[in-house]
């Protein structure tokens, strides 16, 4: 998330985590997240900046992650994927299913080329996590434009959902004719005369299947291994009857092969090797006596195998399509750990290919296994403490900036934690609205003890943070038993004004619900000079005449009542609310000013402003905690 930051600025992206229900959450690079954050997110930006739909920005994001990408050097490996482009979407699958064993937790998607020609080619994605078909279209975008130069169109042809995934097909435009040209000049150039003999013979591990009338049948070479390792009877029998595919996640048919025809397969066979092709050999290692020290050993007594948490013999390869002959040879490889399981699966070295790497895995498992196990561990260990302190440093992190935040407005909190002066934060506001709340006690609160009167605060002001957070405003601070709120600072509203007469009269309404305590509070509109003010105890302060005046507002106010000033009243008039006149009173600095009941919100018809006439009132002391006059 950082780009999105950098591209709309701290402001605008707080406005749109608010937006998407992510207020105050921080986004970190090695953390994972829920895809419904991720399409919030989305949501949020095209209601928040309504400069795009959620798709453009479904795309934004899938570009933003190719960035991340070279940003941490993964490009590296991306840019050698494939000469063409058409050669990287092809060899997609084969990275994601190399980049599982570093990444055990990546649900890898699925991309196969099923046809091409000289202007583009057809693209079919499957994944398990719906909904991600844009995000897809911004990261092609951002990697046929950066590592290709490419100028790249998509269009969405077609989107399918089952049980398991869903699939979407794409049909991209772009200039495509290097990689057809190659295809051409290789297949001309490869007109050698082949048999499923010739293969099979130079792949001993081969299995080869024949489309009919139903299911795919297996046809193993009568002098390969597969044959004398799971028995006679796989021959001419279907293909699935002996065999589960484990990659990749499609339904097995002709078709399927066909179009993961250059796609790495793996298939495990649903039994084990016949135990009469297993030699006796192991049998009589159990029963030797334990190595004397400084005696030779053989190097796979040391070693365990893994077949018995498996089903079966685990087959890697690749489905070679054979026109001519129609049929698919399955040219495989075992995969095995080392020589335990080698031995236990009746191979030998001489039985393994010669042309890969399936005899050099066998023999640097003996020599390695032991040492990459322990450092295997330990990397394990070291990731799962670092992951726990990550999570405690990430708590700690939340508690230390819901504890600023409560303190300080979060932009201005930023940019003290940057490092800015706190008189940079100082600005001027042409318009705030600035609320006073009083909190009145009844008269038996005055036997209370300083600790019962204290707790019985803290429990009345522990409500009105609650309500604080439901409205578009700012608490300023608490002074003995007055609550102040500013609407429309330090970031102007042009609400503002309405969100804090809500929430003075959500404010009364609770308290006097809860008890038999009540609130007498003030609003006025007006300007303010704000900042930060201090090193030590830092605290957001508002000056200026509107603030004397909403504290006038407070204290000529009556119990239970919003008072409220002639200026405050006409702007709450326009958002529907209801106000009646109360009397023009005198007010302590200000002189004789016509003042107002907030009486509450609808769409009711409005009181209108009665002429200027001289009233004059008395105030009735009221049983409070102690006050002070901020004039």
């Amino acid at each position: 998330m950082f780009f999105g930051q950098a591209e709309y600025g701290n402001y605008m992206w707080e406005m749109i985590k608010e937006e998407a229900g992510c207020r105050g959450m921080e986004f970190h690079n090695h953390q994972m997240y829920s895809d419904t954050i991720f399409r919030s997110l989305a949501t949020a930006c095209a209601k928040v900046t309504k400069q795009g739909s959620v798709e453009d920005y479904l795309r934004f994001f899938g570009r933003c992650f190719v960035r991340y990408c070279q940003h941490y050097r993964y490009d590296k490996m991306l840019k050698a994927t494939g000469r063409h482009f058409c050669q990287l979407l092809k060899e997609m699958d084969n990275l994601h299913s190399q980049m599982r064993f570093g990444f055990p937790k990546m649900k890898s998607p699925s991309m196969v080329i099923t046809e091409y020609d000289m202007e583009g080619a057809l693209l079919q994605y499957r994944s398990c996590r719906p909904g991600l078909s844009h995000y897809l279209i911004g990261q092609l975008l951002q990697i046929a434009q950066d590592f290709y130069r490419l100028a790249l169109s998509v269009e969405i042809l077609t989107e399918e959902a089952d049980d398991v995934s869903f699939c979407t097909t794409f049909r991209l435009e772009f200039n495509n004719r290097g990689y057809v040209k190659e295809m051409m000049e290789r297949s001309t150039s490869f007109k050698q005369i082949y048999s499923t003999q010739l293969l099979s013979r130079q792949a001993v591990h081969a299995v080869s299947l024949r489309p009919g009338a139903g299911p795919l049948t297996a046809h193993p070479p009568r002098w390969g291994e597969i044959l004398q390792l799971l028995g006679k009877d796989l021959l001419g029998s279907e293909f699935l009857q002996h065999f589960v595919v484990q990659r990749p996640q499609v339904n097995f048919s002709w078709e399927a092969v066909q179009m993961f025809e250059n796609v790495t397969w793996e298939v495990e066979s649903k039994k084990l090797p016949e135990p009469s092709t297993r030699t006796n050999s192991l049998d009589a290692m159990q029963n030797m006596p334990p190595p004397r020290r400084g005696s030779s050993q053989a190097p796979w007594s040391g070693q365990q195998s893994s077949l018995h948490n498996c089903r079966g013999l685990l087959l890697k390869g690749q489905m070679y399509i054979m026109k001519e002959l129609n049929l698919t040879l399955f040219l495989c490889m075992p995969l095995l750990n080392n020589l335990v399981e080698m031995r236990e699966t009746g191979l030998y070295l001489n039985d393994l290919s010669m042309h890969d790497q399936s005899r050099e895995m066998v023999m640097k498992g003996w020599e390695h296994c032991s040492r990459l196990q322990i450092t295997y561990t330990k990397a394990e260990e070291n990731a799962a403490r670092l992951e726990d302190a990550h999570r405690r440093h990430e708590e700690a992190k939340a508690r230390g900036d819901d504890l600023l935040y409560s303190m300080l407005p979060r932009e201005l909190a930023d940019k003290l934690r940057q490092g800015d002066n706190p008189c940079d934060t100082c600005q001027n506001l042409e318009e705030v609205t600035v609320l006073f709340a009083e909190l009145i006690l009844t008269p038996e609160s005055e036997t209370l003890g300083a600790m019962d009167l204290m707790r019985t605060v803290n429990e009345v002001y522990e409500m009105m943070d609650c309500i604080t957070e439901h409205y578009r405003v700012f608490k300023v601070e608490t002074v003995g038993g007055v609550y102040m709120v500013v609407g429309g600072a330090p970031q102007y509203r042009e609400d503002h004004c309405s969100q804090v007469g809500r929430l003075a009269l959500h404010m009364i309404r609770e308290v006097s619900n809860a008890g038999q305590h009540c609130l007498r509070v003030g609003m006025h509109v007006g300007p303010v000079a704000a900042g930060v003010v201090g090193m030590k105890l830092p605290r957001y302060c508002l000056f200026g005449d509107t603030v004397n005046t909403a504290s006038r507002m407070q204290t000529n106010g009556k119990v239970g009542k919003v008072h409220v000033s002639e200026k405050c009243a006409e702007i709450l008039q326009k958002f529907q609310f209801e106000v009646s006149f109360r009397e023009k009173l005198y007010i302590k600095g200000k002189g004789e000013m016509n003042t107002y009941w907030l009486d509450g919100e609808g769409n009711c018809p409005t009181t209108p402003f009665p002429p200027t006439t001289t009233i004059t009132t008395t105030i009735t002391p009221t049983t409070t905690i102690t006050t002070t006059d901020s004039s």
